[in-house]
Order: structure tokens, then C-alpha cells, then sequence
């Protein structure tokens, strides 16, 4: 079982029109409803990959109602501590004619210092029936950033393989906890080590200090450009298939849920990187977020190239 973590979900409304005029009335739009946030994304990837997972969050008021709605009728699994704050809410515009998405988001919650502490509680026993645990997105309030942290210490505790991808405060309190695999993309790492992450080099060494902060898989993305992993002080180099776009939002997301999906099948490392390269690249060929067909994605896996960079071979202590 793999347990998906929310802190900041979304219920996305989302308006399709074969075309939009900027400035003037737009009608005759189809509306439709879409769970969101990053840990339900990889929840949603994984369903279509067909692993069994439950998503955690938090929900809250007449948005969350129409979260737990659309969570429900795509039949994602999940549970959720209440909030007296209602859930974030969003509107996507979507284009068909030029496959064009446009995104505007509404405020965060407000996590109280109960609901907090309730979350941490139903966690930790959450997590003692689960294999992984990905911690996943943003945190709404100062109440929720050092959830991801926690939950950190909970899988040392238990012994359980946790993939971090956040940013911000959540991830400063978070990433000295040693996750198992770091997901971040190159602004996000930036933003965390204070420098400009513009080369190759800058790229590895960036990737060098997770690694002595103690994360055995640690990835640094930059869109559809080549990214690098680090594995356990090894570094790959790799570069995604080439597709025609239509919106990237989510491929991190689908990128993250197939190298669970990899790990979790006891894949190989250059195997789970190839397939979570593919799962990116075909999910930004959608306007959907990680609705990606496997057999889409298998056709692109021949495309990702892999190359080694430094040395060659690791330790044999440095290996799970």
C-alpha cells in the first residue's frame, strides 16, 4: 500500500471553450469539477498505473465538500482530517482549439493548532499500514509546515520508504529527516540553498548536498530540459523524450508517482528513472493532470536517454 500526503488540496472549476476572447464575455462553457493538490495527482497516477494507494488530507467547508465529491466519483481513496478553514479552491480555463490552459488559484487554508495535531495523530497510524509514503506539495499555513518533518520521523520510526517533494518552510524543517527519494525542481532547490542553480555543475552539486544531508535518491527537474539524479552519490544525467505540449502542470506529479511505481515493483534505478521520465513527458502531451495511459508512457521509455556522469561505480556500503 502507498499512502499519498496532501497538505494544501485544491477543487479545481474547470470552464472548456473551444476558444477564449481576453476582455470580453465568454459563454457556453462546460464546467466540470477536478480533485487537485500534489500528493491526490499521485494518487490519481497511481490508480491509472493500477497500485493500490489512500490520500490524506485536509478538508474543509463547501469547497471541500465538492473535493470529497470529485475525489469519490474518480474513486481515489482517501481520508481527511476536517478544518474549520475552507479547502483552497481554483479555476482552470482550457482551451481546446489551441489545447491552451490558463490557471488561477484562490487562498490557502488556515490549518488550526488542533487540526494540525490531529493530522500528525491519524498519520503515524496510517503509516504503520503502508510500504511508502510520499509527502507531497506545498503546506497552506505556519500550523502545517512542520507536518512533512514529522512524518519523516515516523517512517525512520517504522521503517518506511518516504519520498519528500515540497518547498518553501516545509521543506527547510522537512529534508534533514531523510527522506528516501527528494523530488525538487531547480527553482525550488534554488530558493532552499540560496544560490542560482544555472549549470551542469551547479546542478551535481546541488544534488551532493542532499546527499550528505543523508537522501539515498535525490532528483533535480527543470520542465521538458535533461534533469539529474543522485543516487546514493551516483549521478545520472537524463534526458526526456521530446513531445508536443499542451500543459505541463502535474508531470512532476506523474513523474513522482511512476518512480514510486518503479521502486515499488523493485525495478532498477536506471529502469524506475527511465519510466518516470516517460510518465512526465506524456502527461504534459495532456490538459488532464497524471491521467497518463501506461501504454502511452511505455511507448516513450525507449525515448529517455541516461547517461552516467563522475564515477562509475558505488560503494558497495552505499547500497540499499
Amino acid at each position: 500500500m502507498i499512502l499519498t500526503v496532501t497538505l494544501n488540496p485544491i477543487i479545481e472549476h474547470r470552464l472548456h471553450y473551444n476558444d477564449v476572447k481576453i476582455g470580453t464575455a465568454n459563454r457556453g462553457g462546460k464546467l466540470s469539477y477536478y480533485a487537485g493538490g500534489k500528493g491526490i495527482n499521485v494518487s490519481r497516477q497511481l490508480n491509472r498505473i493500477g497500485v493500490q494507494n489512500i490520500a490524506f488530507t485536509f478538508l474543509g467547508g463547501d469547497h471541500g465538500r465538492r473535493l470529497r465529491a470529485a475525489l469519490t466519483t474518480e474513486g481515489i481513496n482517501f481520508t481527511a482530517v476536517p478544518t474549520k478553514s475552507e479547502t483552497r479552491f481554483g479555476s482552470v480555463v482550457i482551451e481546446e482549439t489551441d489545447r491552451k490552459v490558463t490557471h488561477y488559484f484562490g487562498q490557502n487554508s488556515i490549518i488550526l493548532p488542533r487540526e494540525a495535531e490531529a493530522f500528525r495523530q491519524k498519520l503515524e497510524k496510517m503509516m504503520q499500514n503502508c510500504e511508502y509514503v510520499v509527502f507531497s506539495g506545498s503546506s497552506p499555513s505556519p500550523e502545517s509546515d512542520g507536518i512533512f518533518a514529522y512524518g519523516l520521523e515516523v517512517a525512520g520510526k517504522y521503517d518506511k520508504t518516504a519520498i519528500l517533494d515540497t518547498y518553501g518552510e516545509s521543506l527547510k524543517r522537512a529534508v534533514g529527516n531523510q527522506p528516501t527519494v527528494l523530488h525538487l525542481n531547480k527553482k525550488e532547490a534554488a530558493e532552499y540553498l540560496q544560490t542560482p542553480i544555472e549549470t551542469e555543475e551547479a546542478a551535481i552539486k546541488a544534488l551532493a548536498h542532499f546527499h550528505n544531508l543523508g537522501v539515498k535518491i535525490s532528483i533535480l527537474t527543470d520542465g521538458d530540459k535533461p534533469f539529474f539524479a543522485n543516487h546514493y552519490g551516483f549521478v545520472y544525467k537524463i534526458t526526456p523524450p521530446v513531445v508536443s505540449k499542451s500543459d505541463e502542470t502535474g508531470s512532476g506529479d506523474a513523474m513522482v508517482a511512476a518512480l514510486v511505481y518503479g521502486l515499488y515493483k523493485d525495478e532498477t534505478i536506471l529502469d524506475s528513472l527511465k519510466i518516470a521520465a516517460a510518465y512526465g513527458a506524456a502527461n504534459a502531451m495532456m490538459t488532464e493532470v497524471c491521467e497518463v495511459n501506461s501504454k502511452t508512457a511505455e511507448r516513450l521509455i525507449p525515448e529517455v536517454k541516461i547517461e552516467t556522469i563522475g564515477k562509475k561505480l558505488n560503494l558497495m556500503n552505499e547500497m540499499v
